[in-house]
């Protein structure tokens, strides 16, 4: 696993590197920690090979929120976890699909239930995929890639960003299937992988760009479900 920590503070690197080396004797996982304190130079050499970037919210030259959007405008895939003194800070997270974020002093227990939080993330990420009886054939999807499924008439429509697979079949049974993927009803019509959530918006869930429509009976459900994912609990 990579992981590039970046923060102004020296003291703040070396905790977290001394963090990071702990908890990967504990969980048995190789881990190649590299620590930035300057944002920009880390940007400017940043080449996409990282799982995970730690990054302090307030640092000079250019503070972590600009550095997470700059970052995500080149690498949509890597996770993202801000180190703040003030939780709302990280509120902006929501933004860049930060993971989760961490609050100053950090503590080593509060720190390895993150880290086993982003190593969810990636076994999510990486591995698991869902076979699709479209009606062209067998497709495979990656589970990472499926945005959201709409039904339209009989058919269902999965949605990845770079294409639309079409399977006959009820919404029901693509709610059975894809319920322990962390995908959540906003409507009877869309069913939507909460990873790719970016916003809700009043009465519309913002997925990858596209708005969809919350149904007045679905968003109390919706929302909380929205919310637990995004707080480990699912």
């Amino acid at each position: 696993m990579r992981v590039a920590v970046v923060d102004d503070e020296r003291v703040m690197t070396d905790q977290i590197a001394s963090y990071l080396s702990r908890f990967s004797q504990e969980n048995g996982i190789e881990m190649d920690a590299q620590l930035y304190e300057d944002p920009v130079a880390f940007l400017e050499s940043y080449e996409q090979d990282m799982d995970l970037v730690l990054l302090d919210v307030e640092m000079p030259r250019m503070d972590g929120i600009t550095l997470a959007k700059e970052i995500r405008k080149i690498d949509t895939h890597v996770m993202l976890m801000f180190i703040t003194n003030m939780a709302q800070y990280a509120l902006n997270g929501y933004e860049v699909e930060a993971v989760d974020y961490v609050i100053k002093p950090i503590g080593y227990q509060d720190f390895a239930m993150k880290m086993k939080k982003v190593l969810r993330y990636l076994g999510r990420e990486v591995d698991r995929q869902v076979l699709l009886q479209t009606v062209q054939g067998m497709q495979p999807v990656r589970i990472a890639e499926l945005l959201y499924v709409e039904v339209f008439r009989h058919y269902l429509h999965y949605h990845t960003a770079d294409a639309v697979y079409e399977v006959r079949g009820s919404m029901k049974e693509a709610e059975q299937q894809l319920k322990q993927y962390h995908f959540a009803r906003c409507s009877q019509s869309y069913l939507v992988n909460l990873a790719h959530v970016e916003a809700i918006r009043g009465n519309d869930v913002i997925c990858q760009s596209q708005q969809l429509p919350i149904s007045r009976n679905k968003k109390a459900e919706f929302i909380e479900q929205f919310t637990r994912y995004v707080g480990g609990m699912s």
